[in-house]
């Protein structure tokens, strides 16, 4: 017994190496969906508010985030537009970052064709706007003095999607899902202004400074980080890269809890 514990003690370090690596990769490329049983409140609050929109209405999903928070972002916005295109609500998309174009082209490649939902009628993707804070005072009154065109330089006025919206007033909500200190313009100038409701997607780091919002209702929801977007996914039953990472990290976790305790125990034994 003690020679089978001495020899696993000194087992090359490199096949735990490999150990763990498989512990992480394996899920990344086939979500396990293990139970997640606790969902935040706050996230629940987005979801319920997506579900309880009514089918034709229009949501504004402001994506301000770049490659090096994308991990933890991109997978929340896959998660709001999924729910949103089962629910029928059409879908206006913004930026005002410069490194989310490419991200939202992306998000956007695929998704439509699975949902069936086209261009134009169901979603639009607004050309990228330097200046958030002019950006969200000039739409309070009239969305076409900023944006006449959509991206592609299509007349935006002339698109489907956008009968009888105007300004603010016309939409059922925004969801700003972001790497920057945007979402607190979201709040300021747009919710609490306009009684707009202002829903946000956040890093797991910025999280907590957002809870002054949240307690006030001047947030009406929050997703935070992968845990958040593997929340989301869990409440629409659509397991994505959220649930993957989460899954990961649990299993490597474990993984690392029982080598400890082995060691613990094996040590403890040979003395």
């Amino acid at each position: 017994m003690k020679n089978i514990l001495q020899k696993l003690l000194k087992v090359d370090r490199r096949f735990l190496f490999l150990l763990l690596t498989l512990c992480i990769v394996i899920p990344v490329i086939k979500p396990l969906g293990l139970p997640n049983k606790s969902i935040s409140k706050d996230v629940k609050n987005v979801y319920d508010f997506v579900e309880n929109l009514k089918e034709g209405s229009t949501l504004f999903l402001s994506l301000d985030y770049d490659p090096s928070t994308a991990p933890e972002l991109h997978p929340q916005a896959v998660a709001i537009v999924k729910h949103a295109f089962k629910k029928n609500v059409k879908i206006v998309v913004l930026t005002y970052i410069a490194g989310s174009t490419g991200l939202i082209d992306q998000l956007f490649e695929k998704l439509p064709k699975e949902y069936n939902k086209e261009y134009g009628k169901d979603y639009v993707i607004l050309p990228y706007m330097a200046n958030a804070l002019a950006v969200l005072t000039q739409m309070s009154s009239n969305i076409y003095k900023i944006y006449d065109k959509d991206r592609d330089g299509h007349d935006l006025k002339q698109m489907p999607i956008m009968k009888n919206i105007t300004n603010y007033r016309d939409i059922a909500g925004v969801i700003n899902i972001t790497g920057t200190g945007i979402l607190d313009y979201w709040v300021g100038y747009v919710g609490d202004k306009y009684n707009v409701p202002v829903m946000g997607g956040v890093t797991a780091i910025s999280q907590v400074g957002y809870g002054p919002y949240i307690q006030k209702n001047q947030l009406k929801g929050l997703i935070g980080g992968m845990k958040g977007a593997a929340e989301y996914e869990s409440l629409i039953k659509e397991p994505g890269k959220g649930t993957s990472g989460i899954d990961a990290l649990n299993i490597a976790h474990l993984l690392v809890l029982v080598l400890i305790i082995f060691s613990n125990i094996a040590l403890f034994i040979l003395k």
